[in-house]
C-alpha cells in the first residue's frame, strides 16, 4: 500500500528509463527506512505508514510540479526501450502469467513467507524471538514490500501472487536503464541473451530476492565500466547508493565495494578523490536504506551479537580453511562451463536452486575472451566479474550450485559482450551467428522448465 503511494507521486514523472530505475528504487528505500523509524522509535506500524505517506506524496507531486517537472504522456512511454523484440516480450509475460497463476505460491526458501507473515503480523521489521533465526537475521526489504502489497485492499493478495509479472517489470525497467548507460545495439535481438539466463527464470516462478537485489547491482556495475572516467560527485553518490543497497542488503555482495571502489580510482586517478567522496557517501546512504544498521541493533537486541555471529555458522554455507575456499572456486569454476551436469556429480550433497548462469553466459565469456585485447569494456567486465565470482565462490560452499547469489555480475559479462556486437569484425560476425542456436536452446530449456513447473506432483 505505502509502495503504491509513493510510487504513483515518483513514476509519473520518469521521463528516462533511468529515472524511472531510480525512482522505483527511491521509494523502495524511503518506505524501508519509514519502517526502520518505526520499529525503533516504537510509534506506529505498517498499517498506519499510508496516511504519512499520502501526505508524503501531495508534497513530492506539488514540488513536481512547482519545478517544472515533465509529466509522462502516453507517447514519451517510447523512450523505455524494450529489452529484446515486443513479440518475444509478450511471450515471456505471457509464460510467467501463466505460471504464476496456475501454480500456488512458492518460494525457493520457506523463510521468505516466513519473514513476510513475521512483518504482518507485529506490523514492524522487529526481530520476533520464537522465530526462526535465519527469518530473522537475513536481509528483509523484499520480503517487506511482498507484506506492503498484500495491504492493498481486495487486490493486495492477487499482486503478491503475479510477483513474477511485477518481476519481469523491474527486470525490463533494470535492462533499459543498462540500454541507456551502455548502449545495447541497434539490434534488439541479442538483446534476448539477457531474457533467457536459468537463475532469471526461475526467480519469475518462485519468490526470490536475488533477482531483486541484482538488478540495483548490475545498473551500478554498467555505469562503472562506461561512466566512471567522466563520473561527476552526484553521478559517483548515485552509483555508491545503488552499491551500498546491495552490499548492505545482501552481504553476498560485499565484493561489490571494493570493485567500485577501486574502479573509480583507477578510471579518475589523480583526480578521484570527489568521485570516491560521493561514492562513500552514496554507500552509506544506501546501507541504511538497506536495512543492515536496524539488522545489527536487533541482532545485538535478541542473540547478544551485533552480527549474530552464532546463528550465521549455524547455516554451514560457508568455508572454514583455505582447503575448502580452494575446492569452492574450482567447483565454481568449472560450474560456469558444466550446465550444472558435473559439480553436482562429482561434489554431490550440497544445497542451492536457480540452475548456473548456462549458455548465454558461456557465449558471453567466449566473445569477451576474444575481444579483450582489443576493448577496455571487456576487459573491465571480465575483471569485474572475477574477481567477484572468486571472493564469492572462496566464501560459500554451495557457490557452484546457486549462481543466483552471484547474478549481477555474470549479467554485466552478457550485457557487455552484447554492446559489443555492433563492431565491423570477423570475430563479432561469427559471435552473432553463434549466438542464434545458444538463444534456442537456452529458450527451450527454459519451456522446459515450465513444463516441469506445470506437471511437478
Amino acid at each position: 500500500m505505502n509502495l503504491a503511494i509513493l510510487l504513483a507521486a515518483l513514476l509519473p514523472w520518469a521521463v528516462t528509463p533511468i529515472a524511472a530505475f531510480t525512482r522505483i528504487f527511491l521509494a523502495v528505500s524511503v518506505l524501508s527506512v519509514e519502517m526502520q523509524l518505526v520499529t525503533l522509535l516504537g510509534v506506529g506500524t505498517l498499517y498506519t505508514l499510508p496516511l504519512t505517506n499520502v501526505v508524503l506524496a501531495v508534497l513530492l507531486i506539488g514540488w513536481q510540479l512547482k519545478s517544472g517537472a515533465p509529466f509522462v504522456k502516453p507517447p514519451a512511454l517510447s523512450v523505455f526501450r524494450p529489452p529484446a523484440p515486443w513479440p518475444v516480450v509478450a511471450m515471456l509475460g505471457a509464460l510467467v502469467l501463466l505460471l504464476n497463476t496456475a501454480l500456488p505460491l512458492e518460494t525457493a526458501d520457506p523463510y521468505h513467507l516466513e519473514r513476510v507473515a513475521q512483518i504482518e503480523r507485529l506490523g514492524t521489521l522487529a526481530h520476533d524471538p520464537a522465530a526462526a533465526f535465519k527469518v530473522n537475521i537475513l536481509g528483509w526489504v523484499y520480503e517487506l514490500i511482498l507484506a506492503d502489497v498484500r495491504q492493498i485492499p481486495v487486490i493486495g493478495a492477487g499482486l503478491v501472487t503475479l510477483h513474477g509479472v511485477f518481476g519481469l517489470l523491474l527486470y525490463s525497467v533494470t535492462l533499459a536503464t543498462v540500454h541507456a548507460i551502455l548502449p545495447l545495439g541497434a539490434s534488439q535481438w541479442p538483446m534476448m541473451a539477457l531474457l533467457v539466463v536459468p537463475p532469471v527464470f526461475h526467480q519469475l516462478v518462485l519468490i526470490k530476492n536475488d533477482l531483486f537485489v541484482a538488478a540495483p547491482a548490475l545498473v551500478a556495475l554498467a555505469w562503472l565500466v562506461t561512466r566512471a572516467r567522466s563520473a561527476s560527485w552526484t553521478e559517483s553518490l548515485w552509483a555508491g547508493w545503488l552499491a551500498g543497497f546491495v552490499v548492505g542488503y545482501k552481504l553476498t555482495y560485499l565484493p561489490l565495494a571494493l570493485v567500485m571502489a577501486v574502479g573509480i580510482i583507477a578510471a579518475q586517478r589523480g583526480r578521484a578523490w570527489r568521485p570516491l567522496g560521493g561514492l562513500a557517501l552514496g554507500g552509506c546512504l544506501g546501507i541504511i536504506a538497506s536495512g543492515q544498521i536496524l539488522t545489527i541493533i536487533e541482532n545485538a537486541r535478541l542473540y547478544g551479537d551485533a552480527f549474530a555471529s552464532g546463528p550465521v555458522a549455524e547455516i554451514g554455507n560457508r568455508t572454514t580453511n583455505i582447503a575448502e575456499a580452494a575446492e569452492s572456486v574450482v567447483r565454481f569454476g568449472i560450474s560456469l562451463v558444466d550446465l550444472g551436469l558435473l559439480t553436482p556429480r562429482w561434489w554431490p550433497g550440497r544445497g542451492g536452486w536457480g540452475g548456473t548462469f548456462g549458455l548465454p553466459f558461456i557465449w558471453a565469456a567466449a566473445v569477451l575472451i576474444l575481444l579483450c585485447r582489443r576493448s577496455r569494456e571487456a576487459r573491465w567486465a571480465l575483471t569485474i566479474a572475477a574477481f567477484q565470482f572468486v571472493a564469492f565462490s572462496a566464501v560459500f560452499l554451495d557457490a557452484d550450485v546457486a549462481h543466483r547469489l552471484a547474478l549481477a555480475p555474470a549479467l554485466l559479462v552478457i550485457a557487455v559482450a552484447v554492446h559489443l556486437l555492433d563492431r565491423p569484425d570477423k570475430v563479432v560476425m561469427s559471435a552473432r551467428w553463434a549466438l542464434v542456436p545458444v538463444l534456442a536452446l537456452s529458450s527451450a530449456q527454459m519451456l522446459r522448465s515450465a513444463f516441469l513447473y506445470l506437471t511437478r506432483a
